[in-house]
C-alpha cells in the first residue's frame, strides 16, 4: 500500500506486484509486460487465461477477447527504441522539394539564393534544387561577383556535391527520366562558375547523349540546347551505339526550334561560334525566335551583348530580328558597363544598323500585307511627356477650403 512515486524500478515491481495480478489486463492493453532497469533481465508475465478473465468480470458483464489482449501483450517496443518514434532520416518530401526550388528560383539575387543553400545544405539536401541554386548563382552574378560567389565556403560546398553526382553514373538513374535534364543543368551551371573546365565533364556529357538517345530525345529543348552548348568545345561522339551525335542533335533541336526561349537562343548562337558548328538552317530557325515578342525575358544585359556579336559574326543580319533587340540593349543599358556599351555599339555598326537607329522613325508608315495595306504610326517621345515619378508635383496643390469663423462674412 502507499504511494510508489520517486521510487526505483524494482521497487515499484515489487511493491506493485498484488496489483499487476489483480488487473493483467489493464497492464496488458498498455503494451507494458514489465517495467525495470537495463541491467536486469525482464520477468516473464503470465498470459491471463480466458478463466481468470471471466471471473474478474462482473455478473451479468461479458469478459473480453483474451485473444486480443494477448496479441497486444507481444508487441512491446523494442529494447533501445522510443515508442513512437520515426525514421531518424528520410528523403526530402515532394512538397518540401517543391517549396525550396520555387524559394530558389524566385530570389532575386545570388545573395538570395545564397542563404538558402546555406540553411538547406545540410539536412535537406536534393540534387534537384542544388543544380536549381547553382545555375541561378551563376545566372544572377556578373562576371566579377561570380569570381566573389566561386570562393564562398557554401558554395564551394553545393558544387563539390554537384561534381560528385555528375560524376558517379548510378547516382541519377533513382531520379527517373529527370535525372538526364538535372545533371546537364549541374554541368551548366559547374562550367559558368568555374568549377570545371570543359575536359572533366565530358564523360558525364557522353553518358547523357546515351540516355537522351535511349529515350528518343523525349527531354524539354532546354536540356537539348544545353548539351549542344555544353559539348561544343569536345568532340562528343557517345557510346554505345547511340548514333551520328553531330547529326541527331541539330536536326532534333531544328524541328523543336518553336520551344526555344531566350536563354536557348543564345546559347545556341554562342555554341555555333565555334568553329565547325555553324549550321545554316539551325541558325535561321534561331534567328526567327529573336522576332517573337517577350523572346528576351530571361537573358542579362551580358547575354544582349554576347548575343549580338554572335549574329555579326554568324552572318544573322535581319532587320527584324535585330531591331527588337536593339531596342531591348537601349531600355536596359544602365545595366551595361563601358566596355560592353563600346561592344555592342560596335557590333551593330559593323551590320549597318547604328544602335540609336533601331527605333523606327517618327511618322506614318504604309505596307502591304496580302490584299490588306497595314498602316503603321511611330512616335518619338518628347520633352515633358515623359511619366512622371510619383511625388513630383510641378503644380501647386490646391489649398484646403477655408474655414470662416464670422458669421457676419458669412452671411455675404
Amino acid at each position: 500500500g502507499g504511494s510508489n512515486v520517486g521510487a526505483s524500478p524494482s521497487v515499484w515491481r515489487v511493491g506493485c506486484a498484488d496489483h499487476q495480478q489483480a488487473r493483467p489486463a489493464n497492464a496488458a492493453m498498455l503494451g507494458i509486460s514489465s517495467y525495470d532497469s537495463d541491467e536486469e533481465a525482464a520477468e516473464p508475465v503470465a498470459e491471463p487465461t480466458a478463466a481468470a478473465g471471466a471471473a474478474a468480470a462482473p455478473a451479468g458483464v461479458q469478459p473480453k477477447a483474451v485473444g486480443v489482449i494477448a496479441v497486444a501483450a507481444g508487441k512491446a517496443a523494442p529494447k533501445g527504441k522510443a515508442v513512437g518514434k520515426s525514421k531518424s532520416k528520410e528523403a526530402l518530401s515532394a512538397s518540401r522539394l517543391k517549396h525550396i526550388r520555387k524559394e530558389v528560383d524566385e530570389a532575386k539575387s545570388a545573395t538570395a539564393v545564397v542563404q538558402v543553400v546555406r540553411r538547406c545544405l545540410e539536412d535537406q539536401w536534393d540534387a534537384r534544387w542544388g543544380a536549381d541554386a547553382l545555375h541561378q548563382i551563376a545566372k544572377r552574378s556578373t562576371a566579377r561577383t561570380r569570381k566573389e560567389w566561386a570562393a564562398d565556403l557554401g558554395v564551394k560546398k553545393l558544387a563539390d556535391k554537384l561534381k560528385a553526382l555528375t560524376a558517379d553514373h548510378t547516382s541519377l538513374p533513382g531520379l527517373g527520366n529527370e535525372g538526364v535534364d538535372v545533371s546537364l543543368k549541374a554541368l551548366d551551371a559547374l562550367r559558368r562558375m568555374n568549377f570545371q573546365e570543359a575536359e572533366e565533364q565530358k564523360d558525364a556529357l557522353e553518358r547523357a547523349i546515351v540516355s537522351l538517345v535511349a529515350d528518343n530525345w523525349k527531354h524539354p529543348v532546354k536540356s537539348l540546347a544545353r548539351l549542344f552548348w555544353l559539348g561544343a568545345p569536345l568532340k562528343l561522339q557517345g557510346r554505345g551505339g547511340s548514333g551520328d551525335y553531330d547529326n541527331l542533335l541539330p536536326a532534333e533541336l531544328r524541328a523543336r526550334a518553336p520551344d526555344l526561349d531566350g536563354p536557348d537562343v543564345a546559347v545556341l548562337i554562342a555554341a555555333m561560334r565555334r568553329e565547325g558548328l555553324r549550321d545554316e538552317a539551325l541558325l535561321q530557325k534561331v534567328v526567327g525566335r529573336l522576332k517573337v515578342e517577350g523572346i528576351h525575358a530571361g537573358l542579362s544585359a551580358t547575354d544582349l551583348v554576347e548575343m549580338t556579336e554572335g549574329l555579326k559574326e554568324l552572318g544573322g543580319e535581319d532587320e527584324a530580328a535585330l531591331r527588337p533587340l536593339g531596342q531591348e540593349i537601349l531600355r536596359r543599358r544602365g545595366e551595361l558597363n563601358p566596355d560592353e556599351s563600346h561592344r555592342v555599339h560596335a557590333a551593330f555598326q559593323a551590320m549597318k544598323l547604328p544602335l540609336p537607329s533601331v527605333w523606327m522613325k517618327p511618322g506614318a508608315a504604309t505596307k502591304r500585307g496580302g490584299s490588306q495595306i497595314l498602316t503603321t504610326q511611330a512616335f518619338a517621345p518628347q520633352e515633358g511627356h515623359e511619366k512622371k515619378r510619383r511625388g513630383n508635383n510641378e503644380i501647386e496643390r490646391v489649398s484646403p477650403p477655408r474655414v470662416v469663423r464670422d458669421y457676419k462674412m458669412m452671411s455675404y
